[in-house]
């Protein structure tokens, strides 16, 4: 994860600002239940608003350190090109393409920083600060009650975990293929380290959007049946 020095802390002081005294200098959770533990007594619509935002907010952090690969690796490029004596359109050409990355990454920083800044109007919790612990996913598919507030939900559990099960699936391939690279670099250097990192925190990317889909769900289905929603977090 990187870090966040200067819009964050300003981001976090007006904040601070806006909240009632004491609000914004809660404990930051890191973990999901321990966030609708800490909003108390509000209600469930407002926890499941923040848990999307929450989850919003773990994928993001990921996005972030993926445009930080990519931007290392173009810069790189750049230097390799010149390195090797190619011609000025060649460098031209990749520093255009380095441009474009730093351009993206700066969104998704900034899209970083909206949620940090959303979750916190939501819960009156500071979340300035790089998110730790990733939700665990689901051991398994759980049944939802039956009742009519739950059977469309239902359908959305069987969804997202059909995703989930792929993710996973995923992660597990980019692991292997990336050990394997990791192996053969140490022994040769004549290896793409810097794709196969990058493949492996897309997978990470989407196995987070997966695993918070799920958690959001389950949520949902609690809510919906009149369940506490910390405890059926805590059970997944």
């Amino acid at each position: 994860m990187f870090k966040r020095i200067t819009f964050a802390a300003i981001a976090a002081f007006i904040l601070m600002l806006s909240l009632p005294t004491g609000q914004a200098h809660a404990e930051m959770p890191q973990t999901d239940v321990e966030l609708v533990t800490q909003m108390g007594k509000v209600e469930n619509d407002k926890i499941i608003q923040a848990l999307a935002v929450y989850y919003d907010l773990h994928v993001s952090e990921l996005h972030v350190q993926y445009m930080d690969e990519r931007r290392t690796g173009a810069g790189f490029a750049v230097q390799r090109a010149r390195a090797a004596g190619k011609s000025a359109q060649d460098i031209a050409m990749l520093e255009q393409k380095a441009e474009a990355v730093g351009k993206e990454r700066a969104a998704q920083v900034q899209k970083n920083q909206n949620l940090r800044i959303k979750l916190g109007e939501l819960t009156g919790i500071d979340f300035s600060d790089s998110l730790v612990m990733a939700p665990a996913a689901p051991m398994d598919l759980k049944t939802p009650p039956t009742s009519a507030p739950t059977e469309a939900l239902g359908k959305m559990q069987t969804a997202a975990w059909k995703v989930l099960q792929e993710a996973h699936r995923k992660w597990q391939e980019e692991r292997l293929i990336l050990l394997d690279a990791q192996q053969r670099y140490d022994e040769t250097r004549d290896v793409p380290i810097g794709n196969h990192l990058r493949a492996m925190t897309a997978a990470e990317t989407a196995l987070a959007q997966a695993v918070g889909d799920c958690r959001l769900v389950e949520a949902k289905i609690a809510a919906a049946s009149g369940t506490s929603i910390a405890q059926v977090l805590a059970a997944l």
